[in-house]
């Protein structure tokens, strides 16, 4: 590499650095490596202040001289030196983890710890664009569809290095004079990423020259229809709090489109720590059918009445002062006689696994409080009255939803009136934003039936959150089109169901009849 290439290498990654890191100081990255080095001399030429952290991994008995070659460099370029030692072996043996993936969630809280003490702005990391190419080639190969590329900005850590080959950044470091360290083990070619780089990309490079190109512009194509396929799948991934478990609404992933739910559900393994293999996807979508199923490290993923439970091996469910766990032959001492605590919550949502470490108060076997479900909570009193705005909707013909509306201390109610009005806007949310107007924001509504695409728009212009009782499977804003912020479901969900399910059979019956 001659002088002007040089220069021109230095200005596309200053101009690279700038977009994607534009203020001081900086978190270098850096094992001693060819692609560090190169990385560590191309932000000190380009002015900018830094430091460099190094983190020895414990893996090999050479790693003390990188250590000592990178705190080297560090002090001839005058960035100040962080590094630290972790026996990264011991810790993937102890935890029976990967070791890769160990190595990779230690190094990065490393970056970030450097960062907060430094008070950097970015962690700079040296993935080249051979990485990228071989990390495409991998997932491609692995059935990793989620990331399958390398981003070259996640959160504050930036990747100014991947357009530019190991090579050129080696011919880089020859040109200025500079030595790096090289990693004996990359040699071996047994981990799959050394057999691509040793093995299949040579050959691959001798037929298609700019196959590492291709591969990093697919990478980033893919990056850029992921992010808009990224949010669509967070849309329909509706937390359910009430639980003590991750716990998800299922017709919004039912319903979605068929690459919507397998990103979603892949999404949900990811919350697990579990790898998003196809199979394992597999399994989700049959759970989202009905059918409890086991996944890996003991998880157990459950659908209940209308949520998707994904259930640890040892779900934690606090126990305040004051409480223990429901047993069996509770039962709850309830205003109209005695229920069997088991079928109480049931009823409630909570799946079996659950039941049994739900936190209840009572004496005996008479329980007279159940955690947040019992007595109900001001939440099951409001869509108590969301139902009865619903059955008078009934009883007047209207299909049967019915919605309260909570502001401060007022409560106002409404239900549907479309058939009495002839008016098809007059759907029981947007009456009561009628009622109230501007001074809906800041208020909650709680409604039967999941709001429809016109009601939801209104309800965020207007800055109401939802609670709903059970999915619009016609037309529901999450279940139908995939948008549902400021939306939370499945309060009151059994009751809701039932009222819209029996107002429809006597409406068939009649028109058989008729």
């Amino acid at each position: 590499m001659d002088e002007g290439e040089v220069a021109l290498l230095e200005a596309a990654f200053r101009e690279r650095l700038e977009r994607l890191a534009p203020k001081d100081p900086l978190v270098l990255a850096v094992s001693g490596g060819g692609d560090s080095v190169a990385l560590a001399h191309l932000v000190r030429r380009a002015g900018r202040r830094a430091v460099v952290a190094h983190l020895d991994h414990g893996l090999r008995p050479e790693s003390p001289e990188d250590l000592a070659f990178v705190r080297a460099l560090s002090e001839r370029l005058g960035f100040p030196f962080y590094a630290e030692r972790v026996e990264v072996g011991r810790i993937a043996r102890e935890r029976g983890e990967n070791l890769e993936a160990v190595a990779r969630a230690v190094r990065y809280a490393f970056l970030h710890r450097v960062a907060r003490e430094a008070g950097a702005r970015a962690i700079l990391t040296a993935h080249t664009l051979d990485d990228q190419a071989e990390t495409v080639l991998l997932k491609l190969l692995q059935g990793t569809a989620r990331g399958l590329g390398i981003r070259e900005k996640e959160g504050l850590v930036v990747r100014p290095l991947l357009p530019f080959s190991r090579e050129a950044l080696r011919a880089y470091l020859v040109a200025l004079g500079e030595a790096w360290r090289e990693d004996p083990t990359n040699q071996d070619p047994t981990p799959d990423r050394n057999y691509l780089r040793l093995k299949v990309f040579p050959l691959l490079l001798t037929r298609f020259p700019r196959a590492r190109e291709a591969l990093a512009r697919f990478a980033g194509v893919r990056e850029e229809e992921d992010t808009h396929l990224e949010r669509e799948a967070q849309a329909r991934l509706l937390p359910d709090p009430r639980f003590f478990v991750p716990a998800y609404r299922v017709a919004p992933l039912l319903h979605a489109p068929e690459a919507v739910r397998r990103r979603a559900l892949r999404r949900l393994l990811e919350t697990l720590d579990l790898r998003p293999e196809a199979r394992l996807v597999a399994l989700l979508e049959e759970a989202l059918k009905g059918r409890a199923l086991a996944l890996p490290e003991g998880h157990v993923a459950r659908r209940f009445l209308g949520t998707l439970f994904l259930i640890p091996p040892r779900p934690e469910v606090p126990l305040p002062e004051g409480y223990r766990r429901a047993g069996p032959g509770d039962y709850l001492a309830m205003p109209f006689g005695r229920k069997r605590l088991v079928e109480f919550l049931a009823e409630q949502g909570v799946p079996k696994e659950l039941r049994p470490l739900w936190p209840v108060r009572g004496e005996g076997k008479r329980v007279e409080e159940v955690l947040g479900l019992f007595p109900p909570p001001e939440e099951a009193h409001l869509m108590a009255l969301a139902l009865d705005q619903a059955r008078r909707a009934s009883a007047e013909g209207e299909v049967p939803v019915g919605a309260v509306l909570v502001r401060g201390g007022e409560v106002h109610a409404a239900h549907n009136l479309v058939e009495a009005t002839g008016d098809p806007t007059a759907h029981a949310e947007m009456l009561l934003l009628r009622e109230v107007g501007r001074e809906a924001r800041g208020a909650r509504v709680y409604v039967t039936l999941e709001p429809c695409r016109m009601c939801h728009h209104a309800l965020l212009e207007a800055g109401v959150e939802v609670v709903y009782g059970t999915e619009n499977l016609k037309e529901g804003a999450l279940t139908r089109y995939g948008e549902g912020r400021g939306m939370r479901g499945g309060l009151g969900e059994r009751e809701c169901a039932k009222l819209l399910r029996d107002f429809f059979a006597r409406l068939r019956e009649g028109c058989r009849s008729g």
